[in-house]
């Protein structure tokens, strides 16, 4: 991972060996110009004086002897210069150098004409020479008795100014100047580097802090790539997904809990109204009730107190474990074994409604890992569920599974079903099915939900299929034991 500070001093660094190499281009294209313009005023005169020195062209005819004797002493004065006999069209007519080092034959006149015409310095020319370089130079006019016959063109840089110029370049001045950028680069770039350094260390301590703060709150899953600002935009992503989500559960529970408070409300009214009128018609006629009603009355009187009794404690041990007070306490035991013990509470219950309860279980290693107490409440509350919406001559089949590293319970009866559209509501506290038998009255309506919560804590699922008039099947698995 490259930290900001990394990524900023090398986009200084890259920044400033940019304006360093510009800067260098800028001051060799100054200096050169410089050099040009120093050169062409401190020897502008050589041509005028080459001229009138002797008579070089005269009725349309050079004298070549005479140019290549004043080139020569023009060279011994400066050897950097070249000398040229133009004629007016800017063909040249003579010079002393090497035949073959010459190239053009011709001289372009508007840089010539501008010469002569304006002070503007440096002025630059071909060279005949060498082409594709444009050089200084100086020139005059050859008159002969008012008469223009030509021009003296006189090259101010020629090759052997190249050469001393390159030499002196490589020797002397590039080095000082790449010494200078370097330099300059350097500072530059152990400036910046500090500047930033102090800019993105409060930087690094926010993101430090929110990494910190994610871990204390239990969410240190994240790992963040890229520098401190990316880090940071992608934890505040994180935290505001978070805290939406936050606040659209506490939404969501705060609506569960008015919605609790109403069914728990109307569920609690109704025993209590009716426990209420038993006994005060008890309190009101006993002396002239017989043993047997008075007897029908108290019995009744104690289902509902009974069935109020349930509705509390299944919302106590509902809410103990939505605040997680319960944990469950993990430990190795036989599931096989958990189901006959369970299924053995309800054989009165079965054979009074003429139910064939059946165990379809596996030999051998059945051990899971779980909290026993939790899963026998678990069982109890949908083989219990299983009963009460089974008719009578129906059967109940509880099913041990092999499954991959752990084992599938399976409770399934041929009981009237739950229709299609009821089946996602079925874990909802106090829901009742359109079609619930008369025995699920004393019941709290919070089993199934007690299933489900027991389950996650388990860090599992519980799983319905269901048809109409063909019978329910929950299930849920359990791992292995290690």
């Amino acid at each position: 991972m490259k930290s900001l500070n990394k990524k900023l001093s090398l986009l200084l660094l890259a920044l400033f060996i940019i304006v360093g190499v510009c800067l260098g281009l800028i001051t060799r294209y100054s200096t050169v110009q410089y050099n040009l313009e120093m050169t062409q005023r401190l020897n502008g005169s050589i041509a005028m004086y080459v001229a009138a020195e002797e008579p070089l062209i005269e009725n349309g005819v050079y004298n070549e002897v005479a140019l290549k004797r004043l080139a020569e002493r023009s060279m011994v004065i400066n050897p950097t210069v070249e000398v040229y006999l133009l004629d007016n069209y800017g063909r040249i007519l003579s010079h002393n150098l090497p035949p073959d080092s010459v190239k053009l034959d011709r001289v372009a006149l508007s840089p010539i004409n501008e010469f002569l015409t304006d002070s503007k310095r440096p002025l630059l020319s071909q060279d005949p020479r060498s082409p594709e370089n444009n050089k200084a130079f100086s020139t005059a006019k050859i008159t002969n008795n008012g008469v223009e016959e030509g021009y003296i063109y006189v090259i101010l840089g020629g090759q052997k100014y190249e050469q001393l110029a390159n030499d002196i370049s490589k020797n002397y001045i590039m080095k000082l100047a790449l010494a200078s950028i370097v330099s300059v680069i350097l500072l530059a770039f152990l400036i910046g580097s500090l500047m930033l350094l102090k800019l993105t260390r409060p930087l690094k301590t926010l993101r430090n802090k929110v990494i910190e703060f994610q871990k204390s709150s239990g969410d240190s899953k994240n790992t963040y790539s890229g520098d401190e600002i990316d880090q940071l935009n992608n934890a505040f992503s994180d935290m505001s997904a978070r805290i939406d989500n936050q606040l659209q559960q506490i939404k969501n529970a705060d609506q569960t809990r008015r919605d609790l408070i109403t069914n728990v409300s109307h569920d609690l009214r109704t025993p209590l109204s009716s426990m209420q009128g038993y006994l005060d018609t008890l309190l009101i006629k006993q002396d002239n009730m017989d043993k047997q009603t008075t007897a029908e009355y108290l019995s009744i009187a104690r289902k509902h107190c009974s069935r109020l009794g349930t509705l509390i404690n299944d919302l106590f041990e509902l809410s103990k474990l939505d605040s997680s007070v319960i944990k469950p306490d993990l430990e190795n035991f036989s599931m096989s074994e958990l189901i006959q013990d369970v299924s053995m509470e309800f054989n009165m219950q079965a054979e009074q409604k003429h139910i064939k309860l059946s165990l379809d279980l596996l030999e051998g290693n059945t051990n899971v890992s779980a909290d026993i107490s939790l899963m026998q409440r678990v069982l109890e509350n949908l083989i219990g569920n299983a009963i009460k919406h089974t008719p009578q001559n129906g059967k109940v089949t509880i099913k041990l599974e092999n499954k991959n590293n752990g084992f599938n319970v399976v409770i399934s009866d041929n009981g009237r079903g739950i229709s299609e559209h009821e089946l996602p509501n079925i874990f909802n506290r106090l829901y009742r099915a359109e079609n619930t038998s008369n025995d699920s009255n004393t019941s709290s309506g919070l089993g199934l939900a007690i299933v489900k919560k027991i389950l996650e804590i388990h860090h599992t699922k519980i799983k319905v299929k269901s048809q109409l008039d063909h019978g329910t099947q929950f299930s849920f698995s359990l791992p292995l034991a290690v």
